[in-house]
C-alpha cells in the first residue's frame, strides 16, 4: 500500500464546499484525519486528506480532481504527495478516532 497526503483548494469556495468534498471523499476511504503511531488521531487542516491504496499518484490525483470538480467546478487545484513518514504539530486531537476519518 502507498500512503498519500492530498490537498484540494478552490479559488472561491462556497461556504459548504469543503464539508461536501470531505463527505464525498470519505465514500472512497479518503480520510480527513491522521493517526499517530500511539493511536491518537488528529484533524487535518481543511482541504487536506490522507489515502492509502495501490493506485499510482496520477490515478489518485485524477480521481480526487473528478470528485472535487463535481462538488464545485471551476479552478479546483489538487496536490497529491506520496509519503513514507509524516510529522506534525498543532493539529487538533480527536477524542475518538473513527475509521472513516483517520487513515
Amino acid at each position: 500500500m502507498v500512503n498519500y497526503i492530498i490537498h484540494v483548494s478552490f479559488p472561491q469556495p462556497a461556504a459548504d464546499t469543503i464539508e461536501r468534498l470531505t463527505a464525498e471523499l470519505s465514500k472512497y476511504q479518503v480520510g480527513s484525519g491522521i493517526k499517530a503511531e500511539d493511536g491518537r488521531g488528529y484533524v487535518l487542516p481543511a482541504g487536506t486528506y490522507v489515502y492509502h491504496g495501490k493506485e499510482s499518484v496520477n490515478e489518485v490525483r485524477d480521481a480526487i480532481f473528478r470528485v472535487a470538480d463535481e462538488v464545485q467546478s471551476g479552478g479546483v487545484s489538487v496536490l497529491v504527495t506520496e509519503v513514507a513518514t509524516a510529522s506534525w504539530t498543532g493539529l487538533e486531537e480527536l477524542p475518538v478516532v473513527p475509521d472513516a476519518v483517520a487513515q
